[in-house]
């Protein structure tokens, strides 16, 4: 898996409320980009269509447990 697939996937277990498999996606997330942070995430990120899915992809980052 790619890391925009780990990204994706630990987002949307966080915002699902699925803890475990957050945590675990998180720690694949983390072995592929152990320095990616909220502060640094619009470096990787791709433009979105509408603005509000990227200020909710980002708060199920924060909700995953990515640091600032």
């Amino acid at each position: 898996m790619t890391d925009v697939v780990q990204r994706v996937a630990a987002a949307g277990h966080a915002l699902a409320g699925r803890v475990w498999k957050r945590g675990k996606q998180w720690a694949r997330l983390c072995a592929f980009d152990p320095l990616l942070r909220l502060s640094n995430l619009a470096e990787v990120l791709p433009p979105f269509y509408r603005p509000n899915d990227r200020s909710r992809y980002i708060e199920g980052l924060r909700k995953a447990g990515l640091p600032a």
